[in-house]
């Protein structure tokens, strides 16, 4: 059954490629790969952020502001149960390290006529959705005209996942080789060629994910190899490289 609503803590860090060996070590122990990944190693996540022309995410992102919503499409071009090239079209908000997401999983090419919502695709999908789909298009309607939001850049990764093999709600991934680029947002598309690099290639982003609280052994795990949390957002940092090769 496909997940279509979020409330959890994510706490983030910036490793090495090393580090993140040593530690998949060790958590192996208590967690398993999820059931996404592929060849025993990861899989290719892409993301398309939309923005305000006053660049209204970025900023808040940056200057801190503490609760923050995105509008972004979600794809997983290698998923097994995506035989009809389906997106998820999400609502991210944000309080410190507290996330909650709301999506809605819909036909890739219909995707931006759905986030428009003024056609008639969007009204046949909206008259045929549950009551909780209805709420979900209906606020990414809302910020799409009050904000007046598009596409501002797509960014792609590679994403290893652990599950808790007890605490299944546990999370932890490790998220390499991001791409970002403002020329296509063609998410079945993404060219490797158009895009630049978000971080070096020797760095891990890896996220903690939990519902209440930390697990003990993690914690141990966690503190045991010296791990400090680092922000950063992948939104905010590849939009800020993508416009440091070419202007918005």
């Amino acid at each position: 059954m496909i997940q279509k609503f979020f409330k959890r803590f994510e706490i983030k860090y910036q490793i090495s490629a090393n580090e993140r060996q040593k530690l998949v070590k060790y958590l192996k122990a208590f967690m398993k790969l999820d059931g996404h990944t592929q060849n025993c190693l990861d899989y290719e996540v892409r993301s398309l952020y939309f923005d305000s022309p006053q660049r209204k995410a970025y900023y808040e992102k940056t200057n801190g502001v503490e609760y923050r919503k995105k509008l972004r499409v979600r794809y997983y071009p290698n998923s097994i149960n995506d035989e009809e090239k389906r997106m998820f079209i999400e609502i991210k908000r944000k309080v410190n390290e507290n996330v909650s997401k709301a999506r809605i999983s819909v036909p890739a090419h219909q995707v931006f006529q759905i986030i428009d919502g003024n056609n008639m695709i969007a009204e046949d999908l909206y008259q045929r959705s549950s009551f909780q789909d209805r709420n979900t298009l209906e606020e990414i309607w809302y910020l799409k005209k009050r904000f007046n939001l598009k596409p501002v850049c797509a960014i792609s990764y590679k994403r290893q996942a652990l599950t808790g093999k007890v605490e299944k709600k546990f999370r932890v991934t490790f998220d390499t080789n991001l791409l970002v680029t403002k020329h296509n947002f063609d998410l079945l598309k993404f060219h490797q060629g158009s895009s630049k690099s978000i971080l070096p290639r020797d760095i891990v982003v890896m996220e903690v994910k939990f519902n209440n609280i930390i697990p003990k052994w993690a914690v141990k795990i966690l503190e045991g190899n010296d791990c400090m949390q680092e922000k950063i957002s992948k939104f905010a940092t590849g939009l800020k490289e993508a416009n440091s090769y070419c202007t918005v």
